[in-house]
Protein backbone atom coordinates (compact mmCIF):
# COMPACT_ATOMS: atom_id res chain seq x y z
CA UNK A 1 0.00 0.00 0.00
CA UNK A 2 2.44 2.58 0.93
CA UNK A 3 4.68 2.39 -2.43
CA UNK A 4 1.34 2.34 -4.24
CA UNK A 5 0.93 6.03 -3.35
CA UNK A 6 4.67 6.86 -4.01
CA UNK A 7 3.57 8.06 -7.29
CA UNK A 8 1.10 9.26 -6.21
CA UNK A 9 2.86 11.72 -4.03
CA UNK A 10 5.61 12.24 -6.52
CA UNK A 11 3.07 13.51 -9.11
CA UNK A 12 1.72 15.86 -6.55
CA UNK A 13 5.14 17.93 -5.96
CA UNK A 14 5.71 17.68 -9.48
CA UNK A 15 2.70 19.05 -10.93
CA UNK A 16 2.96 22.05 -7.55
CA UNK A 17 6.43 22.73 -9.52
CA UNK A 18 5.75 23.49 -12.04
CA UNK A 19 3.11 27.08 -10.38
CA UNK A 20 5.23 30.07 -11.91
CA UNK A 21 7.48 31.15 -9.79
CA UNK A 22 5.68 34.56 -9.27
CA UNK A 23 3.01 32.69 -7.94
CA UNK A 24 4.59 29.98 -6.06
CA UNK A 25 5.38 31.70 -2.90
CA UNK A 26 2.13 33.06 -2.72
CA UNK A 27 0.42 29.55 -3.26
CA UNK A 28 2.44 28.91 -0.20
CA UNK A 29 1.10 31.33 2.12
CA UNK A 30 -2.75 30.18 0.87
CA UNK A 31 -1.81 26.90 2.71
CA UNK A 32 -0.50 28.44 6.25
CA UNK A 33 -4.28 30.30 5.66
CA UNK A 34 -6.04 27.76 7.54
CA UNK A 35 -9.20 27.49 4.42
CA UNK A 36 -11.21 25.13 2.76
CA UNK A 37 -9.74 23.77 -0.16
CA UNK A 38 -12.41 25.56 -2.54
CA UNK A 39 -11.19 28.79 -1.02
CA UNK A 40 -8.03 28.35 -1.27
CA UNK A 41 -7.94 27.26 -4.64
CA UNK A 42 -10.51 30.57 -5.57
CA UNK A 43 -7.49 32.68 -4.08
CA UNK A 44 -4.85 31.29 -5.97
CA UNK A 45 -7.32 31.59 -8.76
CA UNK A 46 -7.99 35.24 -8.05
CA UNK A 47 -4.03 35.73 -8.08
CA UNK A 48 -3.47 34.28 -11.09
CA UNK A 49 -6.31 36.36 -13.22
CA UNK A 50 -5.18 39.71 -11.45
CA UNK A 51 -1.16 39.18 -11.18
CA UNK A 52 -0.42 41.31 -8.93
CA UNK A 53 2.92 41.99 -7.92
CA UNK A 54 3.90 39.00 -5.59
CA UNK A 55 5.41 40.98 -2.94
CA UNK A 56 1.86 42.94 -3.11
CA UNK A 57 0.04 39.88 -3.40
CA UNK A 58 1.71 38.27 -0.37
CA UNK A 59 1.54 41.44 2.01
CA UNK A 60 -2.27 41.32 1.27
CA UNK A 61 -3.69 38.16 1.19
CA UNK A 62 -1.98 37.93 4.96
CA UNK A 63 -3.15 41.38 6.13
CA UNK A 64 -6.91 41.30 4.89
CA UNK A 65 -9.28 40.13 8.19
CA UNK A 66 -10.72 38.00 5.79
CA UNK A 67 -8.60 36.62 3.00
CA UNK A 68 -11.04 34.15 1.00
CA UNK A 69 -13.72 37.36 0.73
CA UNK A 70 -11.48 40.90 1.08
CA UNK A 71 -8.79 39.70 -1.36
CA UNK A 72 -11.07 39.63 -4.31
CA UNK A 73 -12.95 42.28 -3.95
CA UNK A 74 -10.07 44.57 -3.37
CA UNK A 75 -7.92 43.35 -6.86
CA UNK A 76 -10.97 43.89 -8.89
CA UNK A 77 -11.33 47.41 -7.17
CA UNK A 78 -7.40 48.11 -7.67
CA UNK A 79 -8.67 47.22 -11.41
CA UNK A 80 -11.26 49.47 -11.13
CA UNK A 81 -10.30 52.29 -9.65
CA UNK A 82 -6.70 52.19 -10.55
CA UNK A 83 -5.72 53.10 -6.90
CA UNK A 84 -2.97 51.03 -4.67
CA UNK A 85 -4.22 47.69 -2.66
CA UNK A 86 -2.77 49.14 0.26
CA UNK A 87 -4.77 52.25 0.26
CA UNK A 88 -8.32 49.95 -0.48
CA UNK A 89 -6.96 47.48 2.37
CA UNK A 90 -6.16 50.59 4.93
CA UNK A 91 -10.01 51.48 4.09
CA UNK A 92 -11.28 48.34 4.90
CA UNK A 93 -9.30 47.89 7.93
CA UNK A 94 -11.08 50.98 8.85
CA UNK A 95 -14.19 49.29 8.89
CA UNK A 96 -15.73 50.76 6.10
CA UNK A 97 -18.32 48.86 3.82
CA UNK A 98 -17.25 47.72 0.06
CA UNK A 99 -20.12 50.23 -0.88
CA UNK A 100 -18.70 52.76 1.49
CA UNK A 101 -15.35 52.42 -0.09
CA UNK A 102 -15.94 52.17 -3.86
CA UNK A 103 -17.95 55.71 -3.45
CA UNK A 104 -14.42 56.83 -2.36
CA UNK A 105 -12.73 55.07 -4.88
CA UNK A 106 -15.18 56.80 -7.66
CA UNK A 107 -15.98 53.04 -8.36
CA UNK A 108 -19.61 52.59 -10.70
CA UNK A 109 -21.41 49.43 -9.19
CA UNK A 110 -21.58 49.04 -12.47
CA UNK A 111 -18.57 46.92 -12.50
CA UNK A 112 -20.20 44.32 -10.49
CA UNK A 113 -22.90 43.39 -13.08
CA UNK A 114 -20.97 43.31 -16.13
CA UNK A 115 -22.92 40.44 -18.66
CA UNK A 116 -25.88 40.02 -16.23
CA UNK A 117 -28.95 41.25 -18.42
CA UNK A 118 -31.52 40.38 -16.84
CA UNK A 119 -32.34 39.41 -13.06
CA UNK A 120 -29.87 36.57 -11.92
CA UNK A 121 -32.21 35.17 -9.02
CA UNK A 122 -30.21 34.77 -5.76
CA UNK A 123 -28.53 35.69 -4.25
CA UNK A 124 -27.91 37.89 -6.96
CA UNK A 125 -31.35 39.15 -7.95
CA UNK A 126 -32.13 41.60 -5.15
CA UNK A 127 -29.00 43.56 -5.51
CA UNK A 128 -29.20 43.39 -9.18
CA UNK A 129 -32.96 45.02 -9.18
CA UNK A 130 -31.78 47.79 -6.88
CA UNK A 131 -29.09 48.44 -8.81
CA UNK A 132 -31.37 48.89 -12.28
CA UNK A 133 -33.68 50.77 -10.18
CA UNK A 134 -31.21 53.14 -8.77
CA UNK A 135 -31.27 56.89 -10.10
CA UNK A 136 -27.68 57.25 -11.93
CA UNK A 137 -25.40 59.73 -9.89
CA UNK A 138 -26.77 59.18 -6.49
CA UNK A 139 -24.73 57.31 -3.66
CA UNK A 140 -24.99 53.02 -4.20
CA UNK A 141 -25.31 50.95 -1.00
CA UNK A 142 -25.16 47.32 -0.89
CA UNK A 143 -24.97 44.59 1.86
CA UNK A 144 -21.06 43.71 1.57
CA UNK A 145 -21.89 39.96 1.42
CA UNK A 146 -23.27 40.87 -1.91
CA UNK A 147 -20.65 42.85 -3.15
CA UNK A 148 -18.41 39.67 -2.20
CA UNK A 149 -21.00 37.66 -3.96
CA UNK A 150 -20.95 39.94 -7.54
CA UNK A 151 -17.54 39.96 -7.38
CA UNK A 152 -16.01 36.36 -7.33
CA UNK A 153 -18.82 35.79 -9.69
CA UNK A 154 -16.73 38.53 -11.84
CA UNK A 155 -13.77 37.08 -11.66
CA UNK A 156 -14.87 33.30 -11.99
CA UNK A 157 -16.11 34.43 -15.26
CA UNK A 158 -13.23 36.47 -17.03
CA UNK A 159 -11.03 33.92 -15.51
CA UNK A 160 -12.62 30.86 -17.13
CA UNK A 161 -13.93 32.64 -19.99
CA UNK A 162 -17.53 32.36 -20.02
CA UNK A 163 -20.56 34.29 -19.05
CA UNK A 164 -21.46 34.86 -15.89
CA UNK A 165 -25.27 33.55 -16.35
CA UNK A 166 -23.05 29.93 -16.88
CA UNK A 167 -21.75 29.90 -13.12
CA UNK A 168 -25.01 31.96 -12.18
CA UNK A 169 -27.11 28.34 -13.44
CA UNK A 170 -24.36 26.31 -11.41
CA UNK A 171 -25.02 28.63 -8.30
CA UNK A 172 -28.67 28.54 -8.70
CA UNK A 173 -28.12 24.93 -8.59
CA UNK A 174 -26.44 25.47 -4.96
CA UNK A 175 -22.74 25.07 -6.26
CA UNK A 176 -20.76 28.01 -4.76
CA UNK A 177 -18.48 30.38 -6.91
CA UNK A 178 -15.36 29.02 -5.70
CA UNK A 179 -16.58 25.18 -5.88
CA UNK A 180 -17.12 25.93 -9.37
CA UNK A 181 -13.90 27.31 -9.87
CA UNK A 182 -12.02 24.60 -7.59
CA UNK A 183 -13.41 21.98 -10.03
CA UNK A 184 -12.05 23.48 -13.05
CA UNK A 185 -8.63 23.87 -11.52
CA UNK A 186 -8.27 21.56 -8.66
CA UNK A 187 -5.49 19.65 -10.73
CA UNK A 188 -3.30 23.24 -11.19
CA UNK A 189 -2.99 24.07 -7.09
CA UNK A 190 -2.90 20.67 -5.21
CA UNK A 191 -2.71 20.56 -1.28
CA UNK A 192 1.14 20.26 -1.20
CA UNK A 193 4.03 23.09 -0.74
CA UNK A 194 5.22 24.12 -4.21
CA UNK A 195 8.52 22.57 -4.93
CA UNK A 196 11.56 24.92 -4.26
CA UNK A 197 15.49 24.89 -5.29
CA UNK A 198 18.21 24.30 -3.17
CA UNK A 199 18.55 27.75 -1.54
CA UNK A 200 15.41 27.31 0.59
CA UNK A 201 16.29 25.58 3.56
CA UNK A 202 14.46 24.39 6.90
CA UNK A 203 15.70 27.46 8.52
CA UNK A 204 13.65 29.96 5.75
CA UNK A 205 10.11 28.04 6.59
CA UNK A 206 7.71 29.92 8.03
CA UNK A 207 5.01 28.34 10.93
CA UNK A 208 1.87 27.78 10.31
CA UNK A 209 -0.35 31.21 10.08
CA UNK A 210 3.22 33.29 11.37
CA UNK A 211 2.29 35.61 8.39
CA UNK A 212 -1.41 36.56 9.76
CA UNK A 213 -1.39 39.74 11.97
CA UNK A 214 -3.45 39.59 15.47
CA UNK A 215 -5.51 41.79 16.96
CA UNK A 216 -7.57 42.91 13.40
CA UNK A 217 -11.37 42.10 13.88
CA UNK A 218 -13.26 41.56 10.62
CA UNK A 219 -14.97 44.45 9.52
CA UNK A 220 -18.70 44.61 10.24
CA UNK A 221 -21.53 44.19 7.62
CA UNK A 222 -23.09 47.08 6.68
CA UNK A 223 -26.76 46.07 5.54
Amino acid sequence: MRAATIPVALGLVLCASILPARASVFYDVTLDLGLRDDARIFLNVTNDYFAPPPVVAVDLVRRCPAPEDDYPVILLLVRASKRPAEEILRMRLDYLSWSDIMYRLHVSPSVLFVGINRDPGPPYGKAWSFWRKHPRGERFEIRDRDVVELAKLQIAAGYQHVSPAVIIAQRNRGITVEHYIAEKNRGRYPKVKAARGPSHGKGQEKSKGSGKPKGHGKPHDHD
